[in-house]
């Protein structure tokens, strides 16, 4: 494990979540950790570009984090770098459920709230 997986870090108002490498049941509580939401009231980015792989643990743990964060107005995106992990959120039937961006950019445009 590396000092990035799991990482969390404060941007301004902005928390990111990074997780990297395997994500899988063997990481079980490091992934359990990393997408606790922090109590602050500003917008999530999870760091999902160096992902290589993914099951339904990271699947389970960004539906709760999603939850937590509609229950506290909070805007939450996702930044997927690998097609196969964006594939597994739609064969869930979650590919509505969240804010998918494969650009930085793009995703801090949409957490910021600025229309384009």
């Amino acid at each position: 494990m590396t000092a990035q997986n799991g990482a969390v870090s404060s941007q301004s108002s902005l928390d990111v979540i990074r997780l990297t490498g395997e994500l899988d049941i063997g990481r079980r509580d490091e992934i359990k950790r990393a997408l606790e939401p922090k109590r602050s009231t500003g917008p999530i980015l999870v760091d999902l570009s160096e992902v290589t792989y993914a099951d339904s643990t990271v699947i389970a743990g960004l539906v709760r984090l999603r939850n937590d964060a509609e229950e506290q107005g909070r805007r939450l995106a996702l930044l997927i770098g690998d097609a196969r992990l964006a594939r597994l959120l739609q064969y869930a039937g979650l590919a509505g459920a969240f804010a998918v961006y494969d650009d930085r950019a793009t995703a801090l445009t949409y957490l910021s709230g600025v229309s384009s």
